[in-house]
């Protein structure tokens, strides 16, 4: 825009001196003419082309003199394009020699000089934009990252603290009720009395019941990990207002990182869905197919802010992409009566 003003003064100048000139010319001619060249500068970017329009209006100088009067327009091109190689087009103001031509040459490449000075200082400033900007958005995905590894980490912590804790009881517990049952059956060994020995049966089956409980719950106590399908029920509670629907298909005994994995796209999804859209319904499904496991989320919204949403692909789904990445899969979204998120990981 600021060309085309700086441009549009200086032909207006060129203007009126052709009409102080010649007043009675055609003057209509040569001003489009002029302005045709010049045009044909800012819209070409081959310098080659350019530099042989230059010449060729070079030559209709020679024809007509007059058109020497429109040299400050051309030149303001000439000096974005070729910068001080103006000064081989200087001798054609001789050919038509006129103060105010002069003059005005000189303001025409003044302008073009400081214009270009100043497209060079916003080049820059967007350059060092754009890196900041890419900056901004790595630390963003390294500080969600780290926000996620941190969540891992004090999970693991907790299985770690708790699977410790179920060998030391197995192993206290346990040994302790396994030498009662032994000594019941030593005394029943010594015994006589049928009375005594039908009440020792009693207390060793109690104990041998006891002892299997304890071994079952400190079994579930030292494998238990993630319970994802309660974790995903948990975070949908946590959106009263949207009317959430869970389909959950996976009877896999998956890993701990998997599940965590899902878990976190899950997430993702969900914030999607109350940031970027007007949903009320959503939709989370999870199933396992003999290849891969298929996870689906999908809402109801029709008010999407999709600019925010897929803004360098928007960091949600980068992480998601990562993640199908990590398992040979591959994520799909789109916009169907809905935002629909579809993530495939593959198996093994």
């Amino acid at each position: 825009m600021r060309i085309l003003w700086e441009k549009a003064v200086v032909a207006t100048f060129c203007l009126y001196n052709t009409y102080k000139i010649k007043p009675d010319g055609n003057l209509a001619f040569y001003f489009l003419i002029s302005i045709i060249f010049s045009l044909m500068m800012d819209l070409l970017n081959n310098k080659k082309i350019k530099a042989i329009i230059y010449i060729s209006f070079a030559m209709i100088c020679f024809s007509d003199t007059l058109f020497v009067f429109y040299l400050p327009l051309i030149l303001y091109n000439m000096y974005l394009d070729f910068s001080t190689y103006i000064i081989f087009s200087l001798p054609l103001i001789f050919m038509n020699f006129s103060l105010s031509n002069s003059f005005i040459s000189v303001i025409s490449v003044y302008l073009a000089a400081m214009t270009k000075k100043h497209k060079l200082i916003l080049d820059e400033n967007k350059t060092v934009r754009d890196k900041l900007k890419g900056e901004t958005l790595y630390l963003e995905k390294y500080n969600k990252q780290l926000k996620i590894d941190k969540e891992k980490d004090v999970h693991i912590a907790i299985l770690t603290e708790r699977n410790r804790i179920a060998r030391q009881l197995h192993d206290s517990i346990g040994h302790v009720i396994s030498s009662s049952i032994l000594q019941v059956e030593a005394l029943k060994i010594i015994s006589t009395e049928d009375n005594v020995i039908k009440n020792l049966n009693i207390l060793q089956k109690t104990l041998k019941n006891g002892m299997e409980d304890i071994r079952k719950s400190i079994h579930n106590l030292y494998n238990e990990s993630l319970d994802l399908e309660s974790q995903i029920e948990k975070l949908c509670n946590e959106v009263p207002a949207i009317d959430t629907e869970i389909i959950y298909r996976i009877e896999d005994n998956l890993s701990y990182n998997l599940k965590f994995d899902i878990l976190s796209v899950v997430k993702e999804g969900i914030t999607n869905c109350i940031k970027h859209s007007n949903a009320t319904k959503l939709r989370i499904s999870l199933f396992s197919q003999p290849k891969f496991y298929s996870i689906i989320i999908k809402d109801n919204g029709n008010n999407f802010d999709k600019k925010a949403l897929l803004s360098t692909k928007g960091i949600g789904l980068v992480s998601m992409k990562e993640i199908a990445n990590k398992y040979n899969g591959f994520l799909n979204y789109k916009f169907d009566n809905g935002f629909k998120i579809h993530l495939t990981l593959m198996k093994g």
